[in-house]
């Protein structure tokens, strides 16, 4: 079936009427809407590739492309469709014009209150987009009325009507999620997500392509399609509600069967499509990116499937989510907007079949190769990639993305017809090089970005046999090595003088890590994702000697293999150094300066807001520690300490981890009281999880990863603090939080040195991740002023006495109670905003590692406060700084 624009005027069919002009012009409509729908295409990729700096951006990403690019060409191409079935063409073109304001206006609001932590503003904007779309179904519905309905026209209109109402509960659900308290934010994320992918843009796209798919084929509707999708259509509904139920409920099996007959009501939809295909053979960029987008959908569905069905609870169902965002909205929704839109555009644009036939070509320029490329990088940012790799993919993305815009813009400029001429033999040639340029444009990108980050790829590349050694004739000897809990299996391996050893390693640790295997010659397998396989050749063998995993702290908890020489002793058993023979680490530098800008330790007042999302991605980067020392540090979110996050009890914290380091990390929040088993697990490099907890009690707590060995990746950085205000806290001048770490120093561009960690006394002891930073850049105060400092011991290992010199504390609040309350004993009598003092004081707040609390002072004379910790030789080391008073 082939559908007309709704304003097309055949010469001699009756009086000529006026050519509409500006937004009345279907030309002019199309051309605005396919700018603003590409506008929101830049911001999705700009979030999605700026999350590997600011994992925030991750959410705006995601929002940007199911609000901004899905939501928008819905409401444009859903009216556009209703138009031509119902030969109802709209006379004028301010509702739609008030729609897409309001709905734009909507996402603009509910991305600005997201991001400033605003609830009013979030609230505003999520009322805007529904209204919005309620408006937009009303006119729709309003359509019908009167017009010359046919029985296709009836079943697309009802599944336009009936993902609006998707749309509504997707909205609804997104407000009881950010406005829930406790649990109930996890009740209801599965539902919002069914409700506004599968709802609202599934059913969209099932409605749409039920008249669309045989137009893009230029044949006819099979007999039966329009049947089917019409009794289909409550089934869709159903599915979508049991997938929803099973988040509500927290049992994983139920929402599996929702997806399960989610999946089988698509089948009956493809099955329509497939038939149309035997008739008409999809030619087209545009068809076939509509097929690769149900390809992902199909695929993405049965995924879910199989996650949901061996969920145990609810929080891993919420864990397991993350996976399942990218292959839906940038495999599926966004290829279904591609090639709709490539389809759309040249008819409406208009000008002749001559100029339609010219911006076809144009919109199928280089078709198998932006879908080969587009495709393969989408599959490989399903691998576990390192940053690197990520990256590598993104960008071929990104390149296909500003290729659609500029082919677009192409598309609208055209105006030389082109001519009915086809030559298959060049385009068979031509369609053969597009897949071998798109599969190397993938190619290359991963080329490079191993090449610029070898060290960070995860993988199972072989290293290559050991050098120096004549293997031409020596005897083979395989062995057979699987690696998990921290240990070898086995652990030691005989081996005859002059045999050459070829290891074949598998990762099988259930706990997320990676681990490799590295031979003192530099022989390796790479480090290895669990459920990875990788060959090492250890070259001939003419010694006992021992192999190890070299990811930072494993060979010191027991990841060693022996090989001997039969006859000889064992290696002489080591901790071994991750960091080379020499031993050597780096050293504070008394005459070096700092040459980074400090962290700032200012503290932001609590805000009214009941619930935190919250952004963490882990990377692994060379940092400047102390002055003249730059380490590698493990961060969240590229910072250390890690942000810190501040609410009042009762509040709900939702953390998304994404794990874009080489090894496992975790994180374990002190401030919730919650089963580990799921949140606290270690993640492999490429995934992530959801961490949600409830504060339950005030005080100054921990976080941290939870990954063994602990000790070093907390010494590397990873470390930061949740406050929870305890009830009834007064406002004071100034707050500060310090958090105090310690160091053992690696090698200059290394990690801590794991041998020393523990054993030894630490190389520095610092305030906010960084030696000495406050005495480069003092905390500010005035005569008179109440200053708060909040202070944490992150350890791991030392204790922490703080002390400001010169001054007394009069407030002193340690682990959830007060010991001194305005120079008085703690009572219910003491007014907490201290208009009074007693004559009671402190001169040292005394934390243990991962124990907390804070202190209140006023400073009576200007002058120079030194803040440290008492046990003076690590304030030696590094945890000193300077609250500079100045007078009023």
């Amino acid at each position: 079936m082939n559908i007309e624009s709704p304003t097309t005027t055949r010469r001699g069919s009756g009086p000529v009427r006026e050519r509409p002009r500006g937004l009345a012009s279907r030309r002019v409509w199309h051309r605005v809407t396919a700018v603003l729908v590409c506008a929101w295409a830049l911001v999705a990729v700009a979030g999605t590739i700026g999350q590997r700096w600011r994992p925030g951006l991750g959410w705006l990403g995601l929002h940007a492309a199911a609000l901004g690019v899905a939501t928008n060409a819905v409401v444009v191409w859903s009216d556009y469709f209703t138009a031509a079935l119902m030969r109802s063409p709209s006379r004028r073109r301010a509702p739609q014009v008030t729609v897409l304001s309001v709905l734009n206006a909507g996402i603009l609001a509910l991305m600005a209150g997201t991001e400033t932590g605003r609830e009013p503003l979030q609230t505003a904007g999520a009322l805007l987009c529904v209204a919005a779309v309620i408006a937009h179904a009303i006119m729709l519905g309003a359509r019908s009325a009167g017009a010359l309905t046919t029985g296709l026209g009836r079943t697309v209109l009802a599944y336009y009507l009936v993902c609006g109402f998707w749309f509504v509960a997707c909205g609804v659900l997104g407000h009881l999620m950010t406005a829930a308290g406790g649990s109930r934010l996890d009740v209801f994320m599965l539902p919002h997500i069914a409700a506004g992918v599968l709802g609202w843009l599934g059913m969209a796209v099932m409605g749409t392509l039920l008249t669309l798919w045989p137009t893009m084929l230029r044949t006819r509707m099979v007999p039966g399609a329009e049947t089917n999708a019409r009794r289909v259509l409550p089934l869709f509904c159903l599915a979508i509600a049991v997938t929803g139920l099973g988040g509500v409920t927290g049992r994983g099996w139920i929402s599996a069967l929702g997806l399960l007959g989610y999946t089988a009501c698509v089948g009956v939809g493809i099955n329509a499509m497939w038939a149309a295909a035997k008739v008409k053979r999809p030619a087209g960029y545009a068809s076939r990116s509509v097929i690769c987008g149900l390809a992902w959908l199909v695929g993405t569905l049965v995924a879910a499937v199989a996650l949901m069905a061996t969920s145990a609870g609810r929080q891993q169902m919420l864990g397991r989510l993350p996976h399942l965002a990218w292959p839906l909205l940038g495999g599926f929704a966004a290829q279904l907007v591609v090639g709709s839109l490539s389809h759309l555009l040249p008819v409406v644009f208009g000008g002749g079949p001559g100029r339609v036939r010219r911006r076809n070509a144009i919109m199928d320029a280089g078709s198998d190769a932006r879908l080969i490329s587009a495709n393969t990088a989408g599959l490989a940012l399903l691998a576990p990639l390192p940053p690197a790799g990520r990256v590598a993919a993104l960008a071929v993305l990104a390149a296909n993305v500003l290729f659609l815009l500029v082919t677009i813009l192409r598309c609208a400029l055209a105006r030389r017809p082109l001519g009915i001429s086809a030559d298959d033999t060049l385009a068979e040639r031509g369609r053969r090089f597009a897949w071998i340029l798109g599969a190397g444009v993938v190619a290359l990108a991963m080329a490079v970005a191993t090449a610029v980050s070898p060290s960070t790829m995860v993988g199972g590349l072989d290293a290559g046999a050991g050098a120096g050694a004549d293997l031409s004739d020596a005897p083979v000897q395989r062995v057979q090595v699987t690696s998990a809990d921290m240990a070898f299996t086995p652990n030691r391996i005989s081996v005859p003088s002059g045999t050459r050893l070829v290891v074949a390693l598998t990762n099988e640790d259930t706990g997320g890590q990676v681990h490799d295997l590295t031979f003192a010659g530099g022989a390796g397998t790479g480090l290895l994702a669990p459920g990875a396989s990788a060959e090492v050749d250890a070259g001939v063998i003419t010694e006992s000697q021992e192999a190890w995993c070299s990811v930072a702290g494993h060979r010191q908890m027991g990841m060693v293999l022996q090989i001997v020489v039969d006859g000889t002793a064992a290696p002489a058993g080591s901790s071994g150094d991750d960091h080379g023979a020499s031993g050597e680490h780096a050293a504070l530098d008394p005459n070096a300066t700092m040459s980074v800008g400090a962290f700032d330790a200012a503290l932001a007042p609590a805000t009214d807001r009941t619930v935190h999302e919250v952004h963490m991605e882990v990377t692994e980067e060379v940092v400047e520690v102390a002055p003249g020392v730059r380490q590698l540090r493990y961060m969240y979110n590229g910072q250390t300490p890690a942000p810190i996050l501040r609410g009042h009890v009762g509040d709900t914290f939702v953390v998304t981890l994404t794990n874009s380091g080489t090894m496992g990390h975790s994180l374990d929040f002190h401030a919730g009281d919650i089963s580990p088993d799921e949140p606290m697990r270690t993640i492999p490099p490429g995934e992530s999880l959801v961490y949600t907890f409830t504060a339950r009690r005030s005080g100054i707590w921990l976080y941290h990863c939870s990954t063994a060995p602990m000790s070093l990746h907390l010494a590397n950085g990873m470390f930061g603090a949740v406050i929870i205000d305890p009830e009834g806290l007064p406002e004071v001048d100034r707050e500060y939080v310090l958090i105090e770490s310690e160091a053992w120093f690696g090698a200059q561009g290394d990690s801590a040195d794991a041998d020393r960690l523990g054993e030894t006394e630490p190389d520095a002891v610092m305030f906010n991740g960084y030696a000495f930073q406050y005495d480069t850049h003092p905390l500010p105060a005035t005569v008179g002023e109440r200053v708060r400092f909040w202070v944490l011991d992150a350890g791991p290992n030392e204790q922490l006495n703080f002390h400001v010199v010169g001054a007394q504390f009069d407030t002193v609040w340690k682990e959830g109670a007060y010991t001194l309350e305005c120079g008085q004993q703690p009572a219910a009598s003491v007014d907490a905003s201290c208009p009074r003092t007693g004559t009671g004081g402190s001169q040292v707040l005394s934390l243990g590692a991962a124990e907390g609390g804070f202190v209140e002072l006023v400073v009576n004379e200007p002058g120079h406060y030194s803040f440290v910790n008492h046990s003076f030789s690590y304030a030696e080391k590094g945890a000193h700084g300077v609250l500079e008073v100045t007078a009023r």
